[in-house]
């Protein structure tokens, strides 16, 4: 493999990587499940059902976390959400990012209120976000193996990181864990293509 390539995928991977080192675990006890408004959107969005996610929205999110979801090509997302890489990632990834992190923040509201939906929330919600990335490059880069490597390396490194927080929903980490990782991900890289 070139240089420049491994560097890059290694990049990639250690970018969607990111929070794996140092970090905070989820808590010790499994949340009680909660069959409210909350996972009720969060198992809609998880289907890819905007409709129904919209109908079952809980009231108190846009209040709690500051900002209102929007349909972008028909599907609910956070609006300033994204992707999260110092590589490049493809552009047409970002409407499954923002809607991965509109998720994310629906399982936050969900802890802040005491009703967590449980594990199978987040796993849903990574699942999607899975599709929707292999979606996304067989409508928009059909046959391009690296977007198709992209994604999938994308949904390993989000579900690992899922694992790796008990299937929670997501906590604030400290970044500087994450810059030593892309670097010693990359400097291994660069030094194995000698």
């Amino acid at each position: 493999m070139r240089r420049g390539a491994t560097t890059v995928m290694v990049g990639t991977a250690a970018a969607l990587f990111l929070g794996t080192v140092g970090a905070q675990a989820g808590p010790e006890g499994q949340p009680r499940p909660h069959g409210g408004a909350t996972a009720a959107a969060v198992a809609a969005l998880s289907d890819g059902d905007t409709a129904a996610a919209l109908e079952v929205f809980p009231a108190g999110f846009e209040p709690a976390m500051h900002y209102r979801p929007v349909t972008e090509d028909g599907i609910l997302v956070d609006p300033l959400g994204g992707c999260s890489s110092p590589v490049p990632l493809p552009k047409f990834f970002e409407t499954p990012c923002r809607e991965h992190d509109l998720g994310y923040d629906l399982l936050r509201y969900a802890r802040s209120v005491g009703h967590e939906p449980g594990p199978q929330a987040r796993r849903g919600l990574d699942a999607r976000l899975s599709r929707h990335l292999h979606e996304a490059c067989r409508t928009a880069a059909p046959g391009d193996g690296w977007c198709v490597l992209t994604a999938d390396v994308a949904s390993i490194a989000v579900r690992f990181n899922s694992w790796r927080q008990r299937d929670a929903a997501p906590v604030p980490e400290s970044p500087l864990p994450y810059a030593a990782v892309v670097w010693t991900l990359a400097a291994a890289a660069r030094w194995a293509v000698r």
